[in-house]
């Protein structure tokens, strides 16, 4: 049964797309090794962003990731990435 699961794991992990749905605004192919790195340091830039106005229910929920969104997205845009078109 485990190695069924590690078989499955690896099967599927090879159909995942690398692309993570940014590009250069530069037109310089993406390096998936930077763009990933970049994305990190922007995700931690949006997690640690006190943006968050309304501390409880569910429409705090949905704002905080909204806005956790949109500062991860200025930051890959201050660091040369746009998202791309799908």
């Amino acid at each position: 049964m485990r190695a069924f699961l590690i078989a499955m794991a690896l099967a599927l992990g090879a159909c995942s797309s690398h692309s993570s749905g940014y590009a250069r605004t530069d037109g310089v192919p993406v390096d998936p090794l930077h763009q990933q790195s970049t994305l990190a340091q922007c995700k931690g830039e949006g997690a640690t962003a006190t943006v968050q106005a309304n501390p409880g229910g569910p429409y705090g929920v949905v704002e905080r990731e909204r806005k956790e969104a949109a500062v991860v997205n200025a930051c890959m845009a201050r660091n040369g990435y746009i998202q791309a078109q799908q």
